[in-house]
């Protein structure tokens, strides 16, 4: 026989194993859509034949298709050697929608056996070691479907989840890839999907928990839902095994500080930074050693390289987040402080740790915080002036060492700034939600803005001064209107008699100019090395209205007073007469208010040293590089780069095991490098342990979104409402497009885009939290911001109309 209905039970061995499981569990009564399998001996009768059907088997294919009566067919691919439990091909194999005449179901037929011969077939035999060893077809009848989709009975993160996608008509499209599906998740703890979803999946959810239990493992289920009859098109075992547990990887934040590819040097260092950065705080903060020796692979494994571009790997920060006594509170604060918006991706670990003690620690710390953050700006200054310093071999070796030893091992007091930040706008958050609801981030965005002495809003108020001092002379800005920034900057610096307003020139730059985009990459320019571009930003900024951001700042102060005291008022309407309440909630306000902006300045001072840092190992490693020339290490002074930090340490001391093929490793990671920095991988993707993802890695299964067309919604991070024209900027470069009304939009900012925020009306960031750099900036000055919205630089378009509500989080496009 060629051809066996779907009905009746029959080994793999003659039908392939798509076939074999369909009937399997149709037998059993579950529901399958009606059809019929074409046999391994017609696809090997096919070939004996020279390729044609032979009349028996056209006969029976005719019998079997009356039998179904089908309007449409879905003609399926079914190997032996598929959706087993080591390899599923899945993907690998065609499939086809099919007409019900017989031509069209033969064409297909021999579409399917044609695939069987596909190169890509070889090469996931060549990977996996799996052959496949013959061929049947599925007829079966086609399903046009309301919705279709994929459950996975037990999710890649969580074994206590169901993961179900599902899209619009049939799954062809979520198979493809050709749409990003929609997804929820079953809770088997609760007995509860996690989701609002827009038809009922009861008999989803039980089909799919009976069916692993009736094959007595995890698996991926094909299925449809049409009129709210639920049917099931396919079965497989999720075949990961060992490989199943997945990390999940997000540049989330990470790319505020390494916006472009990064080189081996930086990387390596980043590498041992961040490792040394989490397990300082795991100690700081007494986590027990034998947890903290529990997690040194989530502390070795805290960030990668995709792309040459660096990532979080946010499960390995969950799981050491996890190990504190108030996990879910601290990670909930981490999530909104990097801006991470991905729900389900934590792995959290329930520890016993002494809530006491760790609340103790929290509190001494935080009392130190000053002194401590001080300590870090004066050995910042201390090797600022070391490098300045340094010209012999043996002082450049030195203030290498020296910036490593920083890095490694004194960043926890920078840490500290960003822990405390975060643990305290948390905590800040989560009281106004308490008393405001839904409507409590706008309140805490206010709370928050116009902090007194913020560091990070003295460029803005430095290069006001500058520009008034430049108007204040009419010989003077003459010659800065009519001459080009590079003329300008030499005629200034060359005519004694302005000394005061070159001096005001050359102060920013010194003490200012390290700041710029892409500050710590250590490739990236900025207005120290090109102080010519300073005045080429001086001359936008010229262009603009005159206003003194102090006194908009100040504004802004008085704004925030007003909300606090509004807000006292409230939480006194609320307690009524019982007013001891009142007065202890109104404290606890009064200091959370002054504990997060405290942290918050502190956190933008270290980040300020921090930066310095970089540039002052920029230098060091500059000059080294030319050092390695000389000394006919390297090809290139700038090849430095493509040097481990470990390597370039045991050169300086002449201890490095190959030396002597140095030159053919740095020329291989070249080729390399620039072979992979133009691979694309998602802001947010997953890969299993030890496998290296490949571009275009799977993304992260998108949770419920709001968006439409027309609206968006993201994460509001500064009140307010505007409505202007968008204008899309990739870099802060193209800042001369901007002009006065204008929302810009961007992929994300970092601190070189802060003399960007004087000419805007409003901001919309792909990436960020609530302290990202620009979320702090527009709140200084009181420009509504939404950041977190993916794909916004290419779902708004430059020039669109568009309104932003920043007091919902929601952004319009507007029709004309």
């Amino acid at each position: 026989m060629y051809t066996f209905s779907l009905d009746s039970a029959f080994p793999s061995s003659i039908s392939g194993a798509k076939a074999f499981h369909l009937s399997k569990m149709k037998s059993a009564g579950y529901p399958i859509p009606a059809g019929f399998v074409i046999t391994t001996k017609a696809f090997d009768d096919f070939y004996k034949n020279k390729c044609s059907l032979t009349a028996e088997m056209k006969e029976e294919l005719m019998f079997a298709l009356k039998e179904i009566g089908a309007e449409k067919y879905m003609v399926r691919s079914s190997a032996i050697g598929e959706d087993d439990g080591d390899a599923s091909f899945a993907g690998q194999l065609d499939s086809f929608i099919s007409p019900s005449e017989p031509e069209a179901i033969i064409e297909n037929i021999y579409k399917c056996w044609a695939s069987y011969e596909k190169e890509n077939i070889a090469i996931y035999e060549r990977k996996s070691g799996k052959k496949l060893e013959g061929m049947g077809v599925v007829i079966q009848q086609l399903i046009e479907p309301d919705y279709a989709g994929v459950i996975f009975t037990r999710h890649p993160a969580n074994e206590s989840e169901m993961l179900i996608e599902y899209v619009e008509g049939h799954a062809e499209k979520l198979v493809s890839g050709s749409v990003s599906p929609e997804s929820f998740i079953y809770s088997r703890d609760s007995e509860k999907i996690e989701h609002v979803t827009p038809f009922d999946f009861s008999v989803g959810i039980k089909t799919a928990q009976a069916l692993e239990y009736f094959y007595g493992h995890p698996l991926d289920i094909e299925w449809t839902l049409k009129n709210k009859v639920f049917q099931v098109v396919q079965a497989r075992p999720i075949t990961t095994h060992a490989k199943s547990k997945l990390f999940y990887w997000s540049n989330t934040n990470v790319n505020e500080n390494y916006p472009e590819a990064i080189s081996p040097l930086l990387y390596s260092i980043a590498r041992d930074a961040y490792y040394n950065y989490f397990k300082n705080l795991s100690r700081l903060f007494l986590i027990p050693e034998e947890k903290i020796r529990s997690l040194e692979p989530a502390y070795a494994n805290v960030i990668g390289i995709f792309g040459c571009h660096m990532y979080y790997n946010m499960s390995s920060i969950h799981n050491i987040i996890s190990s504190s006594p108030y996990s879910e509170m601290l990670l909930q604060s981490f999530d909104n402080f990097v801006g991470y918006a991905a729900d389900k991706k934590k792995e959290i670990i329930k520890t016993k740790g002494s809530k006491f003690k760790f609340l103790l620690e929290t509190i001494k710390f935080n009392f130190k915080l000053k002194s401590i953050v001080n300590d870090f700006e004066k050995s910042a200054n201390q090797y600022e002036k070391q490098v300045n310093e340094a010209i012999a071999y043996h002082e450049l070796r030195d203030c290498f060492h020296g910036f490593i030893e920083i890095r490694m091992h004194s960043w926890y007091k920078a840490s500290l700034a960003d822990f405390f930040a975060m643990l305290h706008h948390g905590a800040l958050g989560k009281f106004c939600s308490k008393f405001y609801g839904k409507s409590s981030e706008g309140i805490h965005n206010q709370l928050i803005q116009a902090i007194p002495g913020l560091i990070s809003s003295q460029p803005i108020v430095l290069i006001y001064k500058i520009k008034m001092a430049l108007r204040s002379d009419a010989v003077v800005y003459t010659k800065f209107q009519n001459n080009s920034a590079e003329d300008f900057y030499k005629w200034i610096n060359t005519t004694p008699s302005y000394s005061n307003i070159n001096n005001l020139i050359d102060d920013y730059i010194v003490n200012w100019g390290f700041r710029c985009s892409g500050e710590l990459m250590l490739t990236a320019k900025n207005y120290c090395e090109e102080p010519e571009k300073f005045i080429l930003l001086l001359q936008q900024y010229d262009k603009l209205p005159d206003s003194d951001p102090e006194v908009l700042i100040a504004k802004k102060y008085e704004e925030r007073q007003q909300v606090i005291k509004n807000f006292k008022k409230k939480i006194a309407a609320k307690n009524g007469l019982i007013f001891p309440l009142t007065l202890i909630q109104i404290g606890l306000l009064n200091l959370l208010i002054k504990l997060a902006s405290k942290c918050i300045s502190a956190r933008e001072r270290v980040r300020l040293k921090q930066a310095l840092l970089y540039f002052k190992i920029k230098q060091v490693v500059e000059k080294t590089g030319k050092e390695f020339l000389q000394r006919g290490l390297i090809d290139n002074a700038n090849e430095i780069l493509f040097l481990r930090y470990q390597e370039i340490s045991e050169n300086y001391s002449s201890s490095d095991m190959l030396a002597g093929n140095l030159k053919g490793i740095v020329h291989q990671r070249i080729i390399e490098f620039n072979n992979k920095k133009e691979n694309k991988y998602p802001d947010d993707f997953m890969s299993h342990i030890g496998e290296y993802p490949l571009a275009n890695a799977v993304k992260f299964y998108k949770s419920e979104s709001t968006d439409t067309d027309k609206v968006l919604k993201g994460l509001s991070v500064c009140g307010g409402q505007i409505k202007g024209r968008a204008k899309v900027l990739n870099s802060v470069l193209e800042a001369y497009k901007l002009e006065k009304g204008d929302i810009m939009v961007t992929r994300q900012t970092d601190p070189g885009w802060v003399v960007v925020f004087p000419l805007i009306s409003g901001l919309i960031v792909e990436r960020g939290g609530m302290l990202s750099h620009g979320a702090i900036v527009s709140r200084e000055f009181g420009i509504p911001a939404i950041v977190g919205i993916e794909n916004v630089v290419t779902k708004i378009k430059d020039g669109d109309l568009i309104f932003l509500n920043a007091d919902t989080g929601e952004i319009t496009i507007c029709d004309e």
